[in-house]
């Protein structure tokens, strides 16, 4: 019994890579980010960017599970008020995000609308900002993303994802008073489009 289970465990592992879909694609959308301070001395609010790069989909159609890989570049506009004086800082990131994806079995229409759900975190690299003295972007942060969308017409893919920063994106250090630091968070929602080939 023991070595049937085996044995089908083993043809099971090497069947799902022969079934697997892998498909290319590319993304563009927008940010709508706010910076979440644990303080709340600094205000932040709304600001809309803009994102896009390549797409990596590898998926299994029979048991409609996926893993979503992709290289982004993501533009990112932050506003912070201190003391009611209003500063806007302009951010650059170079976005990995990697999902875990299912997506939901509608097997009369799955050719024509195919939801999904996914979640993953997603690594961002910062190469270029323009925040001044007393604010400093972490030059990498990590975030958790959670998501839905749908595929159209085998090839069209939309998504909105909602990103929940885990490390710090961002410090602000009170040079003039107290030299207090003060940590942010990146939380974000994203929405994109995207053509797989």
């Amino acid at each position: 019994m023991n070595k049937n289970i085996l044995l089908a465990i083993m043809l099971f592992a090497v069947a799902l890579p022969a079934a697997a879909q892998v498909r290319l694609g590319i993304r563009g959308g927008i940010t709508i980010g706010e910076m979440r301070f644990d303080r709340d001395i600094i205000d932040s609010d709304n600001r809309m960017g803009y994102t896009g790069g390549l797409l990596l989909d590898l998926g299994i159609p029979v048991v409609g599970i996926g893993v979503e890989a992709s290289v982004m570049y993501s533009h990112r506009n932050s506003r912070y008020r201190l003391n009611d004086d209003y500063q806007v800082f302009k951010r650059h990131y170079i976005d990995i995000p990697v999902y875990a994806r299912y997506r939901l079995s509608l097997p009369k229409i799955q050719r024509y609308f195919a939801p999904y759900i996914y979640t993953g975190p997603c690594f961002s690299v910062l190469f270029k900002e323009n925040a001044p003295d007393n604010y400093a972007n972490s030059k990498t942060f990590l975030s958790w993303d959670v998501g839905a969308g749908a595929d159209l017409f085998n090839h069209l893919r939309l998504s909105a994802t909602y990103g929940l920063g885990i490390s710090k994106a961002l410090e602000y250090i009170d040079r003039e008073y107290t030299g207090e630091r003060i940590y942010g968070k990146d939380k974000h929602w994203t929405i994109n489009a995207a053509w797989l080939f």
